[in-house]
Parts: C-alpha cells; structure tokens; sequence
C-alpha cells in the first residue's frame, strides 16, 4: 500500500481496513480499530468479519457486500461493514461505519421535534398573545426602564421560538391548504415592516421596485406565505455587508411572480450556497459561522408546498436571492372548489394570460 493512500485514509471518518485476498490485514486507519480489534500482519479478530473477508476473497461473495459487526464494548455499537476490491491490485477493503451513532442522532432529532410541537407549541403561542398587551402596559408613564428592556428581550425570544415551532410545523406530515387570493404587494409590505428593524440595525438600504405596478394575484396560505416572505427578506439582510444596498424587485414572468433581491458587491461560495438551505446552518466546515438561524430552509419548504421556489443566483456585480410564486390559481388544489372561487380562478387566469400575450406582441 503507497504512502497517497495511507495519507488519504488517515484523514477519513470511515474506518478502513486493507487485507490481502487471504484475510491478512495490510492497514488499519485510527477510526477502524477504534470500531474493531485489527493487528497488522494478522487476520481480522472479529468472527464474523475474518469469515466474511476470507469468504470475499475466494470469490463466494459478490462485491459489494455488506454485513453488520458490533463493538467491543458492554453496550455494544452496530457497526456497518462493505467489503469492496481495493482501488489498485488484488486485494480487498473493508469500509466501518458507526451506525449506532447515526440512528442516536436521527432518534434524537425526531425526539425534539415531537417534544417542540407537542410540549413547546402552545406555551409559544400563548406567550406571543400576551405580548401587544405587555406592550401596552409598558407604555404607560412611570413604567421602569428595565421592565421594558424585558419585555423587549421576552419579544425577541418569542419570534426565535416562533420560528422554530413554524419550522417543525412546516416539515410536519400535514400539508398547507393553499386557496386564499393572496395581493402579492400587500404580502411584501407587511413583510418588509417585519424585518425592517433588522436593516435599520445593519445600515442596510432596502429599495423596492416595481410594488406599485400591477402585479397578478397569487394563491396559498396568507399565514405561511407571509411567514416565507419575511425569512426570505431577513436572509437576505442578513447576507448583506453591513451599510449595503439591497434592490429589492418584484416582477410577473408568464404564469408566475418573481421577487429579487440583489446584495450588490457579494459573492457566495457553493459552500454557503448549500449551507443556506439547511436549518441552524449546518455545514460540513468546523469552523462556527457567523449567520447561523432558520436560514432559507424555513421559506424553501413552504414555497415548495405552494409550486414554488427560492434559490440563489449569482451575476457579475452581486447575487441575487429569487423568490418564485406561481402566479393566477393554485398549483395544486387540495380543497373542492365553490362556484365563486372556480369563476374567480378563471378571471385571474384569463388576465394573465392576456397580460403574457400583450407582451408578446409589443
């Protein structure tokens, strides 16, 4: 075995053991004999794998094969095994994975997410009602500074747990009924005043156009549309340089409504490109990073719901986060139709169509 290979699997999670087709073992990197007892020079220690790699090795298995061991401990890990050929020569590879490990983490995050919608939902809920009432009381004369910077601190904490109760609620089995008319400028008006106070606090400059103009209607939950946009408008803020501009436009492409928002002067790496869509800003980089929330994830999962979308797009001067909303009727309708909504349907419809067509022809 060449000194690029030991190199490459020294660094790898996986645990890799090299044997020769007789079962004799050539390599063993840290993370395998931490998973099972391996010695150079010798066969595999564990039953089950010495069977399994000599069985592989006179050609009675088709390879890939995988199998199952389990640690060396009191409380034993489930360890998956593959048996491969080697990259180079005639010898084998066996590949360890720590299952056991996986499968705590997936029950884990399955746990949290019952335990927030079962025990954290309605404390939530019931802690933002009270809020505007607080609100009020505090602002009355005589009131103590420090009982209004709590009540500030409780209103913050309220909207981080709102968020996350929104993004259990969202990647829930139950899907979001979608047949309320929706006016995409009033939509983006409320949503702008939800998360301006964040570009006041980063100096960042918010210019709309194209809100005023006529725009087709679209259709969906007004809740979670609303709840889509302002995650939509806050990443976006937050992905800004400090004292920057963002040109936010809204614009009717066909059968659907694009919202634009352009970081002038940014650039995003794929990393955080990918990075973005995923809760709480995991990523595969050790290093903590400073924009780490809901991100996109919260948006993406409901516009999907609704035919739509949100992605990143990079240009020569900036990048753009898109927000895309069919456009006329539903994509998909989940609930039967009344009368009023089909003949509503049709007129929304019928003025798109005309719209796209007089486009053409100009």
């Amino acid at each position: 075995m060449n000194d690029a290979f030991r190199m490459l699997f020294d660094q790898v999670k996986s645990g890799v053991v090299w044997v020769q087709r007789n079962g004799v073992v050539r390599y063993a990197n840290k993370a395998a004999v931490q998973m099972t007892p391996v010695m150079l020079g010798q066969p595999m220690m564990d039953p089950v794998a010495e069977r399994t790699v000599k069985a592989a090795g006179q050609n009675m298995l088709t390879l890939p094969f995988q199998f199952e061991l389990t640690t060396q401990e009191v409380n034993p890990d489930t360890i998956r095994a593959v048996v491969i050929n080697a990259p180079v020569g005639n010898d084998l590879m066996v590949v360890l994975n720590n299952v056991s490990e996986e499968r705590w983490y997936s029950h884990a995050l399955e746990n949290l997410i019952g335990y927030i919608d079962a025990e954290m939902a309605r404390p939530i809920e019931l802690l933002a009602g009270k809020l505007p009432a607080i609100g009020q009381i505090l602002a009355r004369p005589g009131i103590a500074p420090e009982l209004q910077a709590l009540a500030e601190e409780a209103s913050a904490l309220s909207g981080k747990l709102g968020k996350l109760h929104d993004l259990v609620s969202v990647f829930g089995e139950s899907a979001i009924q979608r047949d309320e008319r929706i006016l995409l400028p009033d939509l983006l008006r409320k949503a702008l005043d939800e998360v301006m106070y964040l570009a006041d606090a980063r100096n960042v400059t918010v210019a709309v156009n194209g809100i005023d103009g006529e725009l087709p209607p679209v259709y969906g939950s007004v809740h979670w549309l609303g709840k889509a946009m302002s995650e939509y408008l806050e990443q976006s803020i937050r992905s800004a340089q400090p004292g920057g501009l963002i040109d936010l436009s809204v614009q009717a492409v066909g059968t659907r409504v694009m919202v634009r928002a352009r970081n002038q002067g940014l650039f995003v790496s794929n990393h955080e490109r990918r990075k973005a869509y995923v809760p709480f800003g995991v990523g595969d980089s050790p290093k903590p990073v400073a924009r780490q929330g809901i991100g996109l994830a919260l948006s993406q999962r409901i516009l999907e719901q609704h035919g739509g979308s949100v992605r990143i797009e990079d240009d020569f001067d900036g990048v753009d986060f898109v927000l895309e909303i069919p456009a006329g009727a539903p994509a998909t309708q989940d609930a039967q139709l009344s009368v009023e909504q089909a003949q509503r349907y049709a007129r929304d419809m019928s003025q798109l169509l005309a719209r796209s067509m007089s486009k053409k022809v100009t």
